[in-house]
């Protein structure tokens, strides 16, 4: 900043509470700066976190698909097995009443 010691600057005179003011703004726009770039590392491992989160929920939804297939699968063979019973049991039924 120019003072009246320093005849060659720009400003050949400065009013120093104001000098100090401006160096106050500059420190707390220093440690702003610092509390940015701490935001921004913790939103950028925010960002690791959710798309990490995102592929085990895609994960998830793909052995809950697999499941219901395999759930539907058991449920039609179940009914095979139901038809099979049913008609041995009546074969069974039907050699005790004709024998």
């Amino acid at each position: 900043m120019g003072s009246e010691k320093d005849k060659t600057h720009l400003f050949k005179w400065t009013n120093k509470p104001i000098v100090e003011e401006i160096e106050d703004f500059q420190d707390l726009f220093d440690v702003l700066l610092v509390d940015n770039s701490e935001i921004q590392k913790s939103m950028r491992a925010c960002e690791t976190i959710l798309k990490r989160h995102e592929s085990r929920i895609e994960e998830m939804e793909d052995a809950i698909t697999s499941c219901e297939e395999k759930t539907i699968e058991c449920i039609r063979e179940l009914k095979i097995i139901k038809a099979l019973f049913v008609c041995c049991l009546l074969m069974v039924f039907m050699y005790i009443t004709y024998a």
